[in-house]
């Protein structure tokens, strides 16, 4: 089952090349991949912390504040299912100015989103309430690397998930599906990837462009098969790689693994969620990347194409389930 999962979340609709990443991803996990990506999140623990990066700021040449929905929404289920389903805390990390945005659309998904003290209090108070917290880093490189190293240091997470987040490309620059320069204003949350790496904390990449973190791990394969591979692929590698036809797709794969696993479905993602976080994000200022517009839509499908694919998702996860 966990097979087909990879293989729904890794359907190539907009034909961006990420098909051709599945195989070179699959042997690098050691197995299938949404499977490997949730075994993890399996053994939370009360109060164990689960730092996700997202947030791309699709647009910074023009603003600093327009970021794309993908990303964002994947997060939202992901956080819900952590908090939901362990009573752990998803730290949300993203760039500063969008990091209002980001904490919206979580909410959207269930979570309440309150400081890492109040997040602490709350997994430890008998009335449960769901939660995430969130943080950020500088655009300078040098005061990013010590503030990611704070943050491992503060937070102690006991794992990292980057999803649809630009990485540093070999000439330090950050690139666009374009292979154009993008690098503004963002983030160098690039060092909590590898300051967690040294710690030999777990971690695992989501993309759908192979410019993201972790596209580092094929990056052959993302010379080959994407275009502008050669000049857009991220240097960083993780030790779990998702690459999925939209990067929201595949933080979906992993809460339905994780639903699996776990053998509570409620931690899989639905049909009713999808279209209401989807229909929210033009109304909390998320674009769609592609168009750059604030429509329901999601690099550049409408919600119908997204709502199908956590159906088939959803349809696995109950056979997962029935054995």
């Amino acid at each position: 089952m966990f097979d087909l999962i990879d293989r729904i979340v890794g359907l190539d609709i907009g034909q961006r090349g990420v098909a051709g990443l599945l195989e070179p991803a699959r042997a690098h996990a050691g197995g299938p991949i949404c499977e490997v990506a949730a075994k993890p999140l399996a053994g939370l623990g009360v109060g164990d912390v689960v730092f996700i990066l997202t947030g791309s700021l699709t647009r910074a040449g023009v603003s600093e504040e327009i970021a794309e929905n993908d990303g964002p929404i994947g997060v939202a289920a992901l956080a819900r299912a952590i908090t939901i389903g362990f009573n752990a805390i998803p730290v949300v990390l993203v760039d500063a100015p969008i990091m209002g945005k980001v904490a919206a659309m979580i909410e959207r998904a269930g979570p309440n989103v309150v400081s890492f003290e109040q997040a602490r209090i709350a997994t430890e108070t008998p009335r449960f309430t769901a939660i995430a917290a969130m943080a950020s880093c500088s655009d300078n490189d040098t005061t990013a690397r010590a503030e990611c190293k704070a943050l491992i240091d503060d937070y102690r997470p006991v794992a990292v998930i980057s999803v649809e987040r630009a990485g540093m490309t070999a000439d330090g620059t950050y690139r666009n599906a374009l292979g154009q320069d993008y690098s503004a204003g963002r983030a160098r949350l690039d060092y909590v990837i590898s300051e967690a790496a040294a710690r030999g904390i777990p971690t695992v990449g989501v993309g759908d462009g192979g410019n993201e973190i972790g596209m580092g791990a094929v990056k052959a394969a993302v010379a080959e098969h994407v275009p502008h591979g050669e000049v857009l692929c991220a240097e960083l590698a993780t030790d779990v790689l998702l690459p999925a036809g939209v990067s929201n797709w595949g933080c979906y794969g992993i809460c339905a693994a994780l639903a699996i696993i776990a053998g509570n479905g409620e931690l899989a993602h639905t049909a009713a969620l999808e279209r209401r976080l989807i229909e929210a994000a033009p109304t909390l200022g998320l674009v769609d990347g592609m168009s750059g517009r604030l429509e329901p839509t999601v690099d550049g499908m409408p919600i119908e194409v997204h709502v199908g694919i956590v159906e088939l998702l959803s349809a696995a996860v109950r056979r997962g389930l029935a054995g």
